[in-house]
Formats: C-alpha cells, structure tokens, sequence
C-alpha cells in the first residue's frame, strides 16, 4: 500500500493510505478533530474488516475538503475510535480523482 501527503480541511496534513481494497474514506477519530469539521452523527456505518471482523463506525464527515498538491476533492469519510491507520482513501475517492498508478524497478509513480 502506498501514501500520499494530503490537507484536510486546509487545516492539518496527513499521509492517507491508498487502499484499492476500502470502499470507503475513513479518519481516525484523533484526526478528524485536527480538521475542525463538524460530523453527522446521523449516519451510521458497520464496517467489515479485511480480517473478517466489524467495527462500528462513529459518524460521518460530510464533503471532508481532500486537497492533493492544490488539486481539492471532496469525499465522505467515515469516524473510527481505533484502527492501525490515521486516514485511508478507498477505491471510490481514487477513482474520482482518476488516481493511476506505475512503477518501474525502483519507483511507483501516482499520477491524478
């Protein structure tokens, strides 16, 4: 799995986890209080782990600003208490921004 440098928000960079495996966007819960954006506790979510395990998800971020080296996308991302990443950007988010990736014998290049 790869990482790209991202700002939430305009407020807080972080390294979100390029995972063609999510379909979803999800902030860890300490992150998500870096951007000062407010969550929609209306929305809940179940997710099922790659470890066959489930995990609650707690609310959502609505059209949390993504900005990619000035390049702003927009995604809902989904709140977890605890997981081993701090923000993971999932399939749907990368085929919005047309994310492809190449590599050679010594780099992988991600071109937006």
């Amino acid at each position: 799995l790869q990482e790209l440098c991202v700002t939430l928000n305009r407020v807080h960079s972080e390294l979100g986890l390029l995972d063609e495996g999510s379909e979803i966007v999800i902030i860890r819960e300490d992150i998500w209080r870096k951007t000062n954006t407010p969550q929609n506790q209306q929305i809940h979510m179940r997710m099922q782990a790659a470890n066959g395990g489930a995990q609650d998800m707690g609310g959502c971020v609505e059209m949390l600003e993504i900005d990619v080296k000035g390049i702003k996308t927009w995604a809902h991302a989904y709140i977890v208490l605890d997981a081993p990443y701090r923000l993971l950007l999932g399939r749907p988010w990368q085929n919005l921004i047309h994310l492809s990736k190449s590599e050679d014998t010594e780099h992988i290049y991600v071109t937006i």
